[in-house]
C-alpha cells in the first residue's frame, strides 16, 4: 500500500505500523522468553526482552503522531512535529543500552557458566519466525519510513533488521554446540552486541543532525524554486529560507527579483499567487520579499557581467542575486550566497568587497549576505 492511494493521514498510516510492530515484537518477545527459559538458551532469553524494548519505541512514535495529530497550539503553534526527532533519540538509547547490556551480560555468563542450553527444535522454528518477522517488517518499516519522510521508523525499521541477526547468531550457536560441542553462544551475543552498538551510533549522529536542524532535502527545494521562477514576472529567486518543524511541516521566506516598473497591484497579486502555490506543495511562505533589478540598461549589464565573473574565479561565494545599480547616487548594490564550508566568511566578503571597490572605484559598493537554508 503506498502512501498515495489511501486516504488515511501521514500520522494514521505511522500510528497503524507501529501498532503492527508492537503485536509483532509482544508476541516473538513473550515466546523466546518462555522458550528461552525452558531450554536454558541466555541469548533467547536476551533477545526477547530486547524485543520489549523495541515496544517501547514504537508505543512512542505513536505517542508522538497521536499529539502530532493535534496540530498547534498557543505556546506551539508549529505542532508537534519536532517531537518525532526527540522520541527518536529515546528508541536509539534504548537500542545503544540494549547493546551494552547484552555486552555487560554475554561476559558475566562467560566469566559464570550456567547450565548447558538444551536446544531443541522449538528454539529453532522460534529463532527461524522471528529473523523472518524481524527482516520482513523491519524492511517494510524502513521503505514505509521513506515515503512517509518518518525518522522514526526508519530506526525503527534499521534496529528489527538488526534484531533479525541476532535470531541468525543462535540459529548458529545451536549448529555448532550440536556439532562440536562448544556454546558460543555468548561470545556471538557480544559480536551482534557491537554491530547493534555501531548501528545505534549511526542512528543517533541522524538523530542529532535532525535535532540540531539540517538543510532541508535539495529536491524539495528545487521544486519551490522552479515554482517561482515559472512566474514570468519573477527575474530570479533569492534569500530562500525554509524552516522544518517536523517532516512535512515547512515554513519559509524568500525573495524575488521583478521589473522595477512592476506596479504595486500586480506585485501583491504575484506574491499570493506564489504563496498560494508553495502551499500546495507544502510550504507555508510567511513572506514574499521583492527586489527591483533593472537587467534591460547595457551598461548595467556589462558591469553586472563583470562581476560575475569575478564571482566565478573567487573561492567561497557561490552567487550573487539582487543586483542593482544607480547611476545617479554611483551606488552598486547586490547580495552574495556564500559557501558554507567556508570558516572565515567576514574576511572573504571584505576582500571580495575590495576586490569589486578596485575595479569601480567611481562607485560605492554595497554587498548583503543572503540567506540560504
Amino acid at each position: 500500500m503506498s502512501v498515495e492511494n489511501t486516504n488515511l493521514s501521514r500520522n494514521d498510516l505511522i500510528i497503524r505500523y507501529n501498532v503492527i510492530g508492537i503485536v509483532t515484537n509482544t508476541v516473538l518477545s513473550v515466546f523466546k522468553i518462555i522458550i528461552g527459559t525452558l531450554s536454558f538458551a541466555h541469548a533467547m532469553i536476551l533477545d526477547g526482552i530486547n524485543g520489549f524494548s523495541d515496544v517501547m519505541s514504537y508505543v512512542l512514535a505513536i505517542v508522538s503522531s497521536a499529539l502530532n495529530k493535534r496540530g498547534g497550539s498557543k505556546n506551539l503553534p508549529m505542532g508537534y512535529g519536532r517531537l518525532e526527532y526527540l522520541f527518536s533519540l529515546a528508541t536509539t538509547i534504548l537500542v545503544m543500552y540494549v547493546g551494552f547490556r547484552s555486552i555487560f551480560d554475554a561476559i558475566n555468563a562467560i566469566r559464570h557458566p550456567h547450565e548447558a542450553p538444551e536446544y531443541n527444535m522449538a528454539i529453532v522454528i522460534v529463532a527461524l519466525a522471528s529473523f523472518l518477522l524481524k527482516s520482513v517488517y523491519g524492511f517494510f518499516l524502513r521503505k514505509k519510513g521513506k515515503e512517509l519522510k518518518s525518522i522514526a521508523m526508519v530506526m525503527s525499521g534499521t534496529d528489527s533488521i538488526c534484531d533479525s541477526f541476532v535470531s541468525i547468531a543462535i540459529l548458529l550457536a545451536m549448529f555448532i554446540y550440536k556439532t562440536t560441542g562448544a556454546d558460543i553462544e555468548h561470545y556471538l551475543c557480544i559480536v551482534i552486541a557491537l554491530l547493534i552498538i555501531l548501528t545505534g551510533i549511526k542512528m543517533l549522529r541522524e538523530c542529532m543532525n535532525k535535532i540540531l536542524g539540517t538543510r532541508v532535502d535539495s529536491e524539495f527545494k528545487k521544486q519551490i524554486t522552479n515554482m517561482i521562477i515559472a512566474e514570468k514576472e519573477v527575474l530570479n529567486v533569492a534569500n530562500l529560507v525554509i524552516h522544518n518543524y517536523g517532516e512535512n511541516v515547512y515554513v519559509g521566506s524568500v525573495d524575488i527579483e521583478v521589473d522595477p516598473k512592476m506596479r504595486a497591484i500586480r506585485i501583491t497579486e504575484l506574491s499570493r499567487r506564489i504563496i498560494g502555490k508553495a502551499e500546495e506543495l507544502g510550504l507555508k511562505l510567511t513572506s514574499v520579499g521583492i527586489n527591483a533589478s533593472d537587467y534591460d540598461n547595457k551598461q548595467a549589464d556589462q558591469i553586472y557581467d563583470q562581476i560575475i565573473d569575478k564571482v566565478i574565479h573567487f573561492e567561497g561565494i557561490e552567487r550573487i542575486n539582487s543586483f542593482s545599480i544607480d547611476f545617479r547616487k554611483k551606488l552598486i548594490s547586490f547580495y552574495i550566497v556564500m559557501d558554507y564550508a567556508v570558516k572565515d566568511k567576514e574576511e572573504k566578503k571584505a576582500e571580495f568587497l575590495k576586490q569589486i571597490q578596485e575595479m569601480y572605484p567611481d562607485f560605492s559598493i554595497e554587498i548583503y549576505t543572503a540567506v540560504d537554508l
